[in-house]
């Protein structure tokens, strides 16, 4: 159930009884000096320019709201005769037995803003007893007055109680829709049995959450429409519709201010394609003369109204009271009860909400809805004249996201319309384009652009109609208000047009499918790799900082969990310091099992650090230090790379053909990687640690030919184990190995 004040709008036209409580004088104890002639104005003169300051100029809709109170105040004193001074806001204690009876009525109502009305019935009262002369200055303030602050405190205090109470309602969508209920508001709307009022509850609902309307927008939104630009997204560009409007509650200054519509990446959710319905709706059901008057140069035109209920009221404003009640009449024939606290905010309350969910900022918030007002000139005067200073906000509400810019992927709009079908929804439109055009530029009338921009944009939208018909069709069957059309039921009923509907349906389902955009794909891409190769990095630096020597699989290393904050600090000291990065290589090389990630490491790198050698190059030339297990682990790990880069060189084999040897003798005698390392690394030249300089001598060698000896002739991987151990240990006594073996 969807509230309403239903009071609003629904003030009697004749309230000269209520504007005669304005002209009202005290003349009892302590009154001021009365309004008297003078050589400039006359008391008539200055009344009037109390009257025009405190109500004449008061927007329509405060008006509306004032007037209830002052009734209720009339009628108040009617049944109290009591009270003195007649209609005078005077004295004090019987404003406060009015505000207290206010204050009672709410209660009884289970009102859940007491406060509110009261505050309400304050300011209406106030705005009266400014005009009312001779009345005291110590009563002119009512919030300090005691009686009524004491009514005021009253009435915050039952608010508070009204909200905490168990009946309220603690759901954070109370004056919100939610997709689903948007989606099936809309859906009722396009059901409902009265073609005009469903038709205009769509358009308005959608449109309205999508530019932020308020009431006071909707209530005059007329038939500005211009066709702004095409604006140039990837894959396909985006139409802007900009709708026009120099009314409205924040308007006060009549300036044109323009709201931006797009098409909806979901046809159901288009509002461009409900906003199209209404208009064509309009023209040829209706018989809307729109086309006719622009065409004649007529700029009655101009006062034709968008939302109404009826015909005969498109030429004036709407009230608050004929636009909510169409709305809660759709509402209330949705399948599923709509318990909400808004009626006409509805819409801008839920496009807020859905634009801060998307992550817009406060600067597109505050653009999109027109609350920049208060950001000066740039708020005031330049942002609202052009509807792409929200941009962003359109592109998200459209359904594309942040990134429209590179995600607009509208599939239906690729399907070009046949212009014949266009031209039977607005018969000649185009003639009619062609004369104001010739008319607006070589000045034989009277220039009207904004005419011309009418005509452009009903087009469009008709190719709108056409390229959502197929959804339409499929969603509401033959409820659907345009099938009583008879050209469009002729074309409907054609091949052509099953033609026509595949194609859209394949666009759709095709660019929903496909990836948004090529820069978008490669983008995710990269980020992907970079935050696998991070994690593997955290990974391996957690190892190394909190000494865990342990064998780690690449692959398990790449799957540990997120880095805390500790290690995204030794992240960043190692990628500043190539000898951080080096050390954390230490306990790294012991988890690799294979002679090709051996070679890769040494010569381009893994689990993303560089090669030792480069690392080892730049920790020099920053001049500083190896520790001994650095130096060691590098000495273990580069003799293997480099004795099958020299193998591959010396045979002319290609690099693959020299690891398939290696790999081959380790898989033969069942060697682990390390086993092969130490083989290799002891069949090389070694030099003595204090040797310097020159040729090692011979008792610095080792053998080389012995470890291939012991390669082809041991018969277990025990036998060479064993012997392998004895090669270290004659290797770190200094001894000659080849001796001792032989």
């Amino acid at each position: 159930m969807l509230r309403s004040n239903t009071r609003r709008g629904r003030a009697p036209a004749n309230n000269l009884d209520v504007l005669a409580m304005f002209r009202l004088v005290y003349s009892g104890e302590g009154a001021t000096q009365p309004l008297v002639d003078d050589s400039s104005l006359s008391k008539e003169q200055k009344w009037q320019l109390h009257f025009d300051r405190n109500w004449q100029n008061l927007a329509p809709s405060s008006q509306t709201k004032w007037l209830v109170y002052l009734r209720k105040w009339k009628k108040w004193l009617d049944d109290h005769p009591e009270q003195p001074e007649g209609y005078l806001v005077f004295p004090s204690s019987k404003v406060s037995a009015f505000l207290s009876h206010i204050l009672a009525d709410c209660t009884a109502s289970s009102s859940k803003d007491p406060h509110g009305a009261v505050k309400s019935a304050r300011k209406a009262l106030r705005h009266l007893r400014a005009c009312q002369a001779g009345i005291p200055d110590d009563e002119a303030k009512f919030p300090s007055q005691p009686y009524i602050a004491g009514v005021t405190s009253r009435a915050k205090t039952a608010t508070a109680e009204a909200r905490q109470c168990e009946e309220a309602d603690p759901s954070c969508s109370a004056s919100t829709l939610s997709n689903e209920e948007y989606a099936s508001l809309l859906d009722a709307a396009m059901r409902f049995p009265d073609k005009q009022g469903g038709l205009c509850v769509a358009a308005m609902v959608s449109c309205g959450l999508a530019a932020g309307f308020r009431s006071d927008d909707l209530q005059d939104t007329r038939y500005f429409m211009e066709l702004i630009c095409s604006v140039p997204a990837e894959p396909l560009p985006m139409q802007i519709l900009a709708l026009a409007s120099n009314a409205g509650k924040a308007n006060q200054d009549a300036q044109m201010t323009y709201a931006a519509l797009a098409n909806h990446r979901q046809p159901h959710l288009d509002c461009l394609a409900y906003l199209s319905q209404l208009v064509l709706y309009q023209i040829n059901v209706s018989k809307l003369p729109l086309l006719t008057l622009i065409y004649q140069n007529n700029m009655s035109w101009r006062s034709y109204r968008m939302f109404f209920r009826d015909p005969s009221m498109a030429t004036s404003k709407q009230t608050y009271y004929h636009l909510s009640t169409m709305l809660m009449k759709v509402a209330a024939t949705m399948p599923d009860t709509l318990v909400k606290t808004k009626v006409m905010h509805l819409m801008r309350c839920s496009g807020t909400v859905s634009l801060a969910a998307a992550a817009c900022s406060m600067d597109v918030l505050r653009v999109w809805g027109r609350w920049a007002r208060s950001e000066g000139v740039v708020g005031k005067s330049y942002l609202p004249k052009s509807p792409l200073s929200a941009l962003p906000a359109t592109g998200v509400l459209a359904g594309f996201g942040n990134n429209f810019m590179t995600n607009h992927a509208f599939g239906r709009g690729t399907v070009a319309v046949p212009v014949k079908w266009i031209d039977s929804l607005v018969p000649h439109a185009r003639v009619i384009l062609q004369a104001v055009r010739l008319r607006n530029r070589t000045r034989t009338g009277k220039a009207d652009f904004s005419g011309q921009h009418c005509v452009e944009s009903t087009l469009y939208l008709a190719e709108t109609f056409w390229q959502s018909s197929p959804f339409m069709l499929q969603r509401y069957g033959l409820g659907w208000w345009a099938l009583q059309l008879p050209t469009l039921c002729f074309i409907v009923g054609s091949s052509s047009f099953r033609q026509f509907e595949q194609q859209v349906m394949n666009a759709e389902l095709e660019w929903n499918a496909r990836p948004l955009s090529p820069q978008m794909t490669e983008a995710f891409d990269k980020i992907s790799k970079q935050v696998c190769s991070l994690s593997e990095q955290i990974a391996h630096l957690q190892l190394s900082v909190n000494g865990m020597m342990q064998p780690v699989h690449s692959q398990t290393a790449a799957n540990l969990s997120m880095p805390t904050a500790s290690s995204s600090n030794t992240q960043a000291r190692a990628a500043t310091s190539p000898l951080i990065e080096l050390e954390a290589q230490v306990g790294l090389s012991s988890g690799l099992s294979s002679v090709h990630e051996a070679v890769d490491e040494w010569f381009t790198g893994l689990h993303g650090f560089p090669a030792p050698p480069l690392l080892c190059e730049q920790a020099i030339q920053r001049g500083q230090r190896l520790s001994k297990k650095a130096i060691d682990n590098l000495s273990r790990r580069r003799h293997l790379p480099l004795r099958i880069q020299a193998l591959a060189t010396d045979r002319c084999w290609p690099l693959k053909k020299a690891l398939a040897v290696y790999e081959l003798v380790m898989q033969r005698h069942s060697l682990s990687l390390a086993e092969l390392r130490d083989a290799v690394r002891l069949s090389s030249p070694v030099r003595h640690p204090d040797a310097k300089g020159g040729k090692p001598a011979h008792s610095q060698h080792v053998n080389r030919f012995l470890v291939y000896h012991l390669l082809a002739s041991a018969n277990s991987q025990r036998g060479f184990k064993k012997q392998l151990m004895t090669l270290r240990q004659c290797l770190s006594a200094g001894s000659n190995v080849g001796s001792t073996s032989n």
